[in-house]
């Protein structure tokens, strides 16, 4: 049973270290201009924050205000500009900015996790 127990931990342990992953963290000021690119094919950003208690999404679209959205409904003011190519740009970045952000169209790569850029202020 002592082996069975050992063995079964280093099997563990040998699986999670082939799970890569890639979260990044990002340092912003209030008020300063951010860009990130999520790359080619990200026409899609979806990001949890304080501006809403809901994922917040937003999409890539010629006539987008920068506004976020929970239900393609509602509207959370956001100087953010999604690029078909995958860029976003805040021209000025407020506290409802900060929060993680992730790609739901990501392809999945199993055993890899998908990828968390997380925006945070200056001196937190």
């Amino acid at each position: 049973m002592k082996n069975f127990f050992l063995f079964s931990v280093l099997l563990f342990a040998f699986s999670v270290t082939d799970v890569e992953g890639a979260i990044y963290r990002i340092i912003v000021e209030i008020g300063k201009e951010v860009t990130y690119d999520f790359g080619e094919g990200m026409f899609l950003i979806k990001r949890f924050t304080k501006a809403s208690s809901n994922p917040q999404y937003l999409f890539a679209s010629p006539d987008q205000d920068g506004t976020w959205t929970t239900d393609g409904i509602d509207k959370i003011p956001s100087s953010a500009h999604l690029n078909w190519n995958g860029t976003l740009t805040f021209k000025t970045i407020s506290e409802n900015d900060v929060g993680s952000y992730e790609m739901p169209l990501e392809p999945s790569g199993i055993p890899m996790a998908q990828s968390l850029i997380m925006f945070e202020l200056a001196g937190s």
